[in-house]
């Protein structure tokens, strides 16, 4: 349900509510780093602190939504071109690479924030903060 509550405001908030297109990245990528957090969160049943999950969060959130916005420049005319090589069924195999590419930037940054979450740097910091998680 959150995901797609998540899908269904990203247009308005892609154009930052009318405010702007700097206004729209910047709401696309809090909302992003949320919906990803609160995901690896869910899928974890809670069993990894909040502060260990955000460095796979931002990578991951940042990753898709860079990938969303060259996605407007690229895709129409990968899809059309597609459509002239293999005819109906090619723009079929460019969104199924596109689904692919979405979901390999997204793991990759989950998998790299785990490392950033575990490194002895990170830890520091997180003592710092007062963020010493009492579920570890």
């Amino acid at each position: 349900m959150v995901w797609l509550a998540f899908m269904l405001v990203q247009a308005p908030l892609r154009r930052g509510f009318g405010i702007g297109p700097a206004t729209g990245l910047a709401l696309s990528l809090a909302g992003a780093v949320l919906l990803w957090w609160w995901s690896q969160h869910l899928l974890l049943s809670g069993r990894i602190g909040w502060l260990s999950l955000l460095p796979g969060a931002v990578l991951a959130g940042v990753g898709t939504i860079t990938l969303s916005w060259a996605g407007h420049l690229l895709l129409s005319h990968a899809m059309q071109r597609s459509l002239d090589e293999f005819g109906p069924l090619g723009p079929v195999f460019t969104l199924l690479s596109w689904l692919i590419s979405i979901f390999v930037v997204a793991i990759s940054g989950m998998a790299l924030g785990e490392a950033v979450a575990t490194s002895a740097r990170y830890r520091q910091a997180e003592a710092l903060l007062g963020g010493a998680e009492a579920e570890e």
